[in-house]
């Protein structure tokens, strides 16, 4: 046989044999597994390729790690798979299950955070879902407060992040740090904010960014029916014009709740209580948030209803009776009073 015809043949074969063997890595790749547990397992820093995959065959992601090695140094990710916590929870091949981890799609969380939070209770909630302690969370809130110093305005010292941990649902890998989670929060707020901002120039706002933001957490705690919110707004913004009392109940909770005073109902003396807090003694706005609002509370906030009305007294299911003189709140706290004697 002429050297040349055997060279021909010989590339033929090989070519042949490379086909079928790129055919044969390919359907096997291709095969869907089911996982044995849908329990996140965690691929440490440093764990080589071999390891890893060693573990995703333990766990049924994979059948053949040499296979799967095969094509990790073929396709140049070898070195490509990335540490982190990794969840399958359906069927998957071998394709896909080194594509999660080349691209870091590790397992997430969730936190849940209701609107009206204080502070304070985000950081229980963060303890409650499993991330960490509470106290790490709030004093993580303390040395993160120059997230939001160009919000809060004033003196160096005296920012914080009440109001501005914007009540979401969030989701984050283990070991996630409260400062990463806190960094989330107020990113989300930020984002809201300018979709606020586009809705209704800042200009056009009754309140300053950060005052919108106080007489928001005032709507937040007070408001239970959703369309209320843009008149309880208008209340508060009325009060301000005529520079009486605002006389909000829940910025005396949240003084008490500060002073570790708060015993689970208000009383005439606590109405007392000296706290700049307290807007049954202290004309305006209180001096921060009382609470986190959510986006509705923020848009009454921002576009708030055009009423007469500088009182409200809640009634049933939620809702307020409001009234534009003294005379008729007062029938209306008689009439509530009386439909509670019932």
């Amino acid at each position: 046989m002429k050297p040349a015809r055997f060279l021909r043949i010989a590339l033929l074969l090989l070519t042949i044999a490379g086909l079928l063997g790129y055919l044969y890595l390919d359907r096997e790749m291709s095969t869907f597994h089911n996982p044995l547990s849908a329990d996140p397992f965690e691929i440490p820093p440093g764990m080589s390729a071999r390891a890893v995959l060693r573990t995703l065959r333990e766990r049924g992601v994979i059948t053949d790690e040499r296979l799967a090695l095969s094509y990790l140094v073929l396709s140049g990710k070898r070195k490509a798979l990335k540490a982190g916590e990794y969840s399958f929870d359906g069927p998957v091949n071998t394709y896909q299950a080194i594509d999660i981890l080349v691209t870091g799609a590790v397992h997430l969380y969730r936190f849940t955070v209701p609107e009206g939070l204080t502070l304070n209770e985000v950081a229980i909630k963060w303890q409650e879902q499993g991330f960490g302690k509470a106290e790490e969370f709030v004093a993580a809130s303390r040395e993160s407060a120059d997230l939001v110093s160009d919000l809060e305005g004033g003196s160096p010292g005296n920012h914080t992040l009440e109001g501005y941990l914007f009540p979401e649902t969030y989701s984050f890998p283990i070991r996630t740090t409260p400062r990463q989670a806190i960094e989330a929060m107020v990113g989300r707020f930020r984002a809201v904010l300018d979709q606020l901002k586009k809705s209704v120039p800042v200009e056009s706002w009754p309140l300053s960014v950060r005052d919108t933001v106080v007489l928001a957490s005032l709507v937040e705690e007070e408001a239970a029916v959703n369309e209320e919110r843009p008149l309880i707004a208008s209340v508060y913004l009325n009060r301000l014009k005529m520079k009486i009392l605002l006389q909000c109940d829940p910025t005396v909770v949240y003084a008490l709740e500060q002073s570790n005073k708060y015993r689970g109902r208000l009383t005439f003396a606590d109405l007392k209580f000296d706290s700049p807090y307290n807007t049954y003694r202290y004309r305006g706005l209180p001096p921060g948030p009382i609470a986190n609002p959510g986006l509705r509370s923020l848009v009454a906030a921002t576009q708030p209803a055009s009423s007469p009305f500088i009182f409200f007294v809640r009634t049933t299911e939620g809702r307020h009776t409001f009234s534009q003189t003294l005379e008729a709140h007062n029938r209306a706290v008689a009439a509530y009073r009386a439909l509670r004697q019932k």
